[in-house]
């Protein structure tokens, strides 16, 4: 009898409060039409770029693989991740390539950066708030504005059938800007020495006072 195993899913992100070796995106500068607008519900503004941008970059005297942004969370990755995810037969995103126009490090004055791209994940999951011990205060659809208690999940379940098998995949109703992979995400990083991404298992308990899991 074959016995199926469960995937493996975890949260990703940039790790740059851990690693102050690296460089992190202070300020956005637009090359596309910008996304501004106030949630008449709540008052809620966004405003971040639709497509391509620049960044200034400060901090650090090197440049990672994950880049870490003040600005707006965006999820900005280097060529190089990008190619390996392709390659890999990951191709549940967008992209669109991010500049950069200004270096505020001494320490980088001299290093040539790599080309980096801000993506955009197409695979989708819903968050069951329930199972995740959320209880929803506040939601708006329009802005995606979401008040829990309590406020910062400590681990995140999955509504049973939502995600649609994509290695990258997200909430894009409750939380576009929280990432989820597969294992193939994390182990593509191990392999090709992806540097500045923190990986939590995606039912946690998350720890914001360690380094993540050592993929490395």
């Amino acid at each position: 009898m074959q016995i199926e195993t469960k995937p493996k899913f975890y949260t990703f992100r940039n790790n740059s409060s851990y690693n102050e070796q690296f460089t992190w995106a202070s300020n956005i500068h637009s090359k596309s039409e910008m996304v501004d607008r106030i949630c008449p519900e709540y008052g809620v503004r966004e405003r971040y770029p639709s497509g391509a941008f620049d960044v200034s970059v400060e901090g650090g005297n090197q440049y990672p693989d994950i880049l870490g942004c003040g600005t707006y969370p965006l999820l900005i990755v280097s060529q190089n991740v990008v190619n390996d995810w392709k390659r890999a037969g990951i191709t549940s995103f967008h992209s669109y390539p991010v500049g950069i126009s200004e270096v505020d490090s001494i320490g980088l004055q001299d290093i040539h950066y790599p080309a980096y791209f801000r993506i955009e994940i197409d695979g989708r999951c819903k968050i069951d708030l329930e199972g995740s011990g959320l209880r929803v205060i506040r939601h708006s659809l329009e802005c995606h504005y979401l008040v829990t208690e309590p406020s910062v999940a400590s681990g995140f379940k999955m509504v049973l059938d939502s995600w649609d098998g994509s290695p990258i995949f997200r909430d894009d109703n409750l939380y576009p800007n929280v990432y989820f992979c597969t294992e193939l995400v994390l182990q593509l990083a191990r392999e090709n020495k992806h540097t500045n991404f923190r990986f939590e298992t995606m039912e946690g308990p998350f720890d914001n006072f360690s380094i993540g899991i050592n993929y490395m």
